[in-house]
């Protein structure tokens, strides 16, 4: 399942500067001929007082086209972090060899949500209870399936009891999120059930890990999850795009 997300306005602008500038490739279809083809952002400009941005498609594709009469284009990318995005525009203006696309009014942002990993916000907790001993664990990352989180201490009985829970059900565990400033309070989603799918010492670190599998989460309490995540997933990007990564 995928978690669609809406780009409008300015973040349009940005976002197709960064593929002309990371040279990523676009897919282009014709959606009355079904013509399609790969090509790249040329260049950005103004053209009629409104943005464009310059296609090169092959000269086939040219060929098989219309000018007095331009099919509408999909146009679809893949950009760096294995997202995908798409867009419907006009069929565009020729000149010279190039192809002159009106920015489109949205582009869909698609997310495969249950696989995507991000590294948890510093300060990120799990609690979980097992034989009445309370467990806290420091997250590393977490998708919106699962995540996998570090002990913040343990005994050789606590490990041996971990270690009997494997594949069993936990119930009513804490994932916490810390806040982003000090207003804010923290942000606590409680998982129904959960399930340690794999536990083990990190022979770099020495640190006793758990990968856990959420297999049951209340529909107020998954949206809050999406909500968090897709929020630390956008300052994460932004860190990103900042540091030129």
């Amino acid at each position: 399942m995928a978690e669609i997300e809406k780009i409008r306005e300015g973040a349009i602008l940005k976002l197709l500067t960064e593929l002309q500038q990371d040279k990523i490739p676009l897919k282009i279809r014709r959606t009355d001929t079904d013509d399609e083809c790969l090509t790249y952002i040329a260049d950005i400009r103004k053209r009629k007082r409104a943005l464009h941005f310059l296609l090169n498609p092959p000269e086939d594709f040219l060929k098989t086209a219309d000018a007095a009469n331009p099919s509408r284009l999909r146009i679809e990318f893949i950009d760096k972090e294995n997202i995908k995005y798409v867009f419907e525009t006009g069929g565009g203006e020729f000149s010279r060899g190039m192809m002159w696309v009106g920015f489109p009014e949205v582009i869909h942002r698609y997310q495969r949500r249950s696989l995507f990993r991000l590294e948890a916000p510093h300060g990120t907790r799990l609690y979980f209870d097992v034989n009445d001993v309370r467990y806290k664990l420091l997250v590393i990352n977490v998708s919106l399936s699962g995540t996998l989180a570090v002990l913040v201490s343990l005994t050789k009985q606590m490990e041996q009891e971990l270690k009997s829970y494997k594949s069993q059900i936990l119930k009513d565990v804490e994932l916490v999120f810390p806040s982003k400033n000090k207003k804010e309070q923290v942000s606590v989603v409680r998982i129904k059930r959960c399930r340690i799918i794999r536990q083990e010492r990190n022979p770099l670190t020495r640190k006793f890990e758990c990968a856990m599998e959420f297999t049951e989460v209340d529909e107020n309490e998954q949206k809050k999850l999406t909500q968090l995540f897709y929020r630390w997933q956008r300052e994460y990007l932004r860190r990103r795009r900042l540091m030129g990564v």
